[in-house]
């Protein structure tokens, strides 16, 4: 088949026997212990996810992964905070960031003496030597209650690899976000559900296999609640960065421009303002008009996906996974569907 995406294709619906979306479970696990109600994951990005949306993004089901473009030390405050801020919530679902450099492996070492267990480690391309030595590290340290999740990849072979070094959670996607510029300035990627489709074989495979619980991520090209679904046919779970941009529960401030609308900054992990001067840039900074808070975004998601599962007469995600089927349309078709 060849490669496809979002726009590509519709789900078909088919025979229902639902009575009513409200009784459709869309909860997911990214492990044994983390359970989702929501299966939405905000983006590990310096103007997507500080504490306050860490916090939120797990008072309303979801998780969130705090961004590793800060000192250990500030590093440790985010998740001291997220953690304040969440309070007694049931599932305590705050995840965090490191990289592959000597560094971060004092940064894991320190995140998790205060707590954390579940960790991302987060590059541009996840099929690499420096990854496989990073998750290597870690799991020779023996410390079963750590998640592991590591990205980014897009191909059957790097979710082979990544399985094999160690990783528990694959996060899948190179270039669709809104403000990843990777395939415009290098040519590489592979369009996103196909790349997820990959992926998810190479998982299934180990899970059966090995009787593993390996779980993917999908991240980023989504633009509406039907691409969450789509992405979910594949995906146990799927990040959002600017889909929930200009929230209020992002970092940065709120501005006003000159004809009075308020607006706020994002911007990409590959951003000339993330890696510094003289740095070769894969992401851009843009202005979000502010959209008020997330919990609205969040439940506009929860309604839709669950109209989505009741469509093709799904009661939870297993059942969608089995029973969504994707229906190739023209250009026309695309265009009809306002996709």
């Amino acid at each position: 088949m060849n490669s496809y995406t979002f726009s590509d294709v519709l789900i078909e619906p088919k025979y229902s026997s639902i009575e009513s979306r409200s009784n459709v479970d869309i909860s997911t696990n990214i492990d044994i212990s983390t359970v989702l109600r929501l299966p939405i994951i905000s983006a590990n990005m310096k103007t997507i996810t500080g504490p306050k949306m860490a916090a939120t993004m797990t008072m309303h089901g979801g998780l969130g992964i705090l961004h590793r473009f800060n000192t250990i030390e500030e590093a440790l405050m985010d998740y001291r905070e997220a953690n304040l801020l969440e309070g007694d919530h049931v599932n305590k679902n705050i995840a965090v960031s490191i990289g592959v450099q000597e560094g971060d492996k004092k940064r894991f070492d320190k995140l998790y003496d205060i707590g954390a267990r579940i960790f991302c480690i987060d590059v541009a391309h996840g099929h690499h030597v420096l990854v496989k030595n990073m998750l290597q590290w870690i799991v020779t340290k023996g410390l079963f209650d750590v998640t592991l999740i590591a990205g980014n990849i897009a191909t059957s072979a790097a979710a082979y690899d990544l399985i094999e070094w160690g990783a528990n959670v694959l996060k899948v996607g190179i270039g669709p976000g809104s403000v990843c510029q990777t395939r415009q300035r290098t040519g590489v990627g592979v369009p996103q559900l196909y790349a997820l489709e990959q992926c998810k074989a190479i998982v299934d495979h180990f899970n059966v296999i090995n009787n593993s619980n390996i779980k993917i991520i999908a991240d980023g090209g989504i633009t509406s609640v039907g691409d969450i679904a789509k992405s979910l046919k594949f995906a146990d779970a799927v990040m959002l960065g600017g889909f929930i941009s200009g929230t209020a529960e992002t970092p940065g401030n709120v501005y006003k421009d000159p004809n009075g609308q308020y607006y706020k900054v994002y911007g990409g992990s590959a951003s000339g303002e993330n890696k510094g001067d003289n740095k070769f840039v894969e992401g851009m900074m843009k202005t979000i008009p502010f959209r008020g808070k997330v919990k609205y975004i969040l439940r506009e998601i929860s309604d839709g996906l669950k109209s989505s599962f009741s469509y093709v007469g799904a009661n939870n995600l297993k059942e969608f996974q089995e029973k969504c089927e994707f229906i190739h349309i023209s250009g026309g078709g695309a265009k009809e569907s306002k996709i």
